[in-house]
């Protein structure tokens, strides 16, 4: 796909979400249809179909979207603090979404993000040239679980504090030999690189 197709079919996925976001401004996330959203945006729902296969997916792919941009660049293009701010600050930008979400589904909603967000450190760490033995997963596990738990209760609580504080404690619960590696972004990635990753993070 093309540089500028990719773009077009995020800004198409956004739109989506944004009309998500106003439906769900009236009603909980659970009672959302599709109906309801190509309503809201205009569009057909074969249209909604070419962008997501369920209205669930609209929610997992931002997160991730918010992640790849953010928590999974951290020792990539970002440091520890820069990157769960980046994926928090883009979070709150549809926060009666999330907001909604956490507050009336009842499955573990960040379990695929987390499960991602583990194999992403672990790629970091091995472009760092460290090796992922056991101990490391075991607090990869917890890193991960920790910021996305933490995010969950951030919003549940209505996003009381601001995105930088929550990513600097959450920063600041990184086991210290781990924070100087993450600590110590590589390089900067290119923006087709980045959209790319982007559009494949949505689940089909």
């Amino acid at each position: 796909m093309e540089a500028s197709d990719c773009f077009s079919h995020l800004e198409q996925r956004r739109r989506i979400l944004r009309a998500t976001c106003e439906v769900v401004g009236r009603i909980p996330f659970a009672s959302v249809s599709v109906q309801l959203i190509c309503d809201e945006c205009g569009i057909s729902r074969s249209s909604f179909y070419r962008a997501f296969s369920s209205v669930k997916d609209i929610a997992y792919w931002y997160q991730l979207y918010c992640a790849t941009l953010g928590c999974y660049q951290i020792g990539k293009s970002l440091n520890i603090v820069e990157g769960h701010t980046v994926s928090i600050g883009l979070l709150s930008e549809f926060s009666p979404v999330f907001g909604n979400l956490f507050r009336n589904w009842d499955y573990d909603f960040s379990l695929p993000a987390v499960t991602t967000h583990i194999e992403v450190m672990k790629d970091v760490l091995r472009e760092h040239g460290v090796t992922v033995d056991a101990v490391a997963e075991y607090k990869l596990d917890g890193i991960a679980r920790m910021a996305h738990r933490m995010i969950e209760r951030w919003f549940n609580n209505g996003m009381d504090i601001p995105a930088r504080e929550l990513a600097e404690i959450i920063a600041s619960q990184y086991p210290k030999d781990l924070r100087r590696v993450f600590d110590a972004p590589l390089s900067p990635m290119e923006p087709t690189q980045v959209a790319s990753m982007l559009l494949g993070a949505a689940p089909r």
